[in-house]
């Protein structure tokens, strides 16, 4: 029993170390691109810092079908590749699962995440049971 007693303490010792690592804080956005409404077609997926302009490559399919995006993040969406002109249309977590009218205007985005020192925006929370959501209506 004391030999069982003190390897518990002793794998103790390695375990807590690893626990008690802090959990850092995102620094990038992710954005999937698909070809297809519902999340079919998978095309690309994106990393960037939050507030840069990200120019989005259309996926075979001629046009962007459905997109997601890391939860709490919020994305604006512009016809041109470098973020200039007008907002086509903007989407949050967890994604949108038809871009409807904004199909060819999706050439970049800017995404925010709240707390992440890019201006931050409105939070959406998801779970992972949750659909995903167009907040796209045009």
């Amino acid at each position: 029993m004391q030999f069982l007693k003190t390897f518990l303490l002793g794998a103790l010792t390695f375990v807590v170390p690893a626990s008690a690592a802090t959990i850092q804080k995102r620094d990038t956005v992710d954005v999937f691109i698909w070809g297809s409404a519902n999340f079919n077609d998978y095309t690309e997926s994106y990393t960037f810092n939050p507030g840069e302009c990200q120019a989005i490559t259309a996926p075979s399919s001629g046009s962007v079908g459905s997109a997601t995006v890391d939860e709490n993040a919020s994305c604006n969406v512009y016809a041109s590749s470098d973020c200039s002109g007008n907002v086509a249309g903007t989407f949050s977590a967890p994604g949108i699962s038809d871009t409807g009218s904004l199909r060819s205007s999706f050439g970049s985005v800017v995404c925010t995440i709240p707390g992440s020192g890019s201006g931050g925006s409105a939070s959406t929370t998801s779970t992972a049971a949750s659909e995903p959501t167009d907040v796209c209506d045009l």
